[in-house]
């Protein structure tokens, strides 16, 4: 009798613990593929609605610089350089985009890490966690914020002003093909043969 219920009991840990392991290989792919994306974060300086249309002409022509500088690059690591080597231009960019409105704030433009909280946009989503990112402060940055990803380019400037999403550059483990970053599952051959027996 106790070895009926034995082998079932021994057979069910075997199957929580392959679990646990799919689990945990999911979230080291979700965590490794967060260290190769590099998001904008663009702060305006308060919540008037002059200071938000500002912080959208800022955001599109940091944008555009960024595809500039970033337009054959395919490496996170070579991303983070070049960008830090093009902090200076991206800060005049934004700093003449001021000027050219009228504005009197100042502009800093920095990367570092930051935290961000769960994201969803069209066609993908960003799970919570820190990531590097190309930080943009208008005035004293205590307005609504504007984010997304600057690497791999999933986000740039369309018709009318509207920022549209290329699905192709994000990573797999982030579309949003109906499924959420709790949905993300890492198949074991083991596990998926065990399966197939019940």
């Amino acid at each position: 009798m106790k070895k009926i219920i034995l082998i079932p009991t021994v057979l069910l840990l075997c199957l929580i613990f392959l679990a646990s392991l799919s689990e945990w290989a999911a979230a080291r792919e979700l965590a490794r593929e967060q260290n190769n994306v590099i998001r904008l974060h663009v702060r305006a300086a308060d919540d008037s609605t002059e200071e938000q249309e500002l912080k959208l002409k800022v955001r599109n022509r940091i944008l555009t610089e960024a595809q500039k500088i970033l337009a054959t690059c395919s490496d996170p690591i070579l991303a983070k350089k070049l960008l830090t080597e093009h902090l200076p231009l991206l800060e005049a960019a934004g700093r003449e985009t001021l000027k050219e409105e009228g504005s009197n704030h100042d502009l800093s433009v920095s990367l570092r890490r930051e935290e961000f909280e769960y994201r969803e946009y069209e066609g993908f989503f960003l799970p919570e966690g820190e990531y590097e990112s190309l930080i943009v402060t208008i005035g004293e940055g205590e307005g609504k914020n504007w984010w997304c990803v600057v690497f791999p380019a999933a986000c740039y400037i369309g018709a009318a002003e509207q920022i549209e999403t290329q699905e192709t550059r994000m990573p797999e483990c982030f579309r949003l093909a109906n499924k959420k970053a709790e949905d993300v599952e890492v198949k074991w051959g083991l596990w998926e043969w065990i399966k197939s027996w019940f």
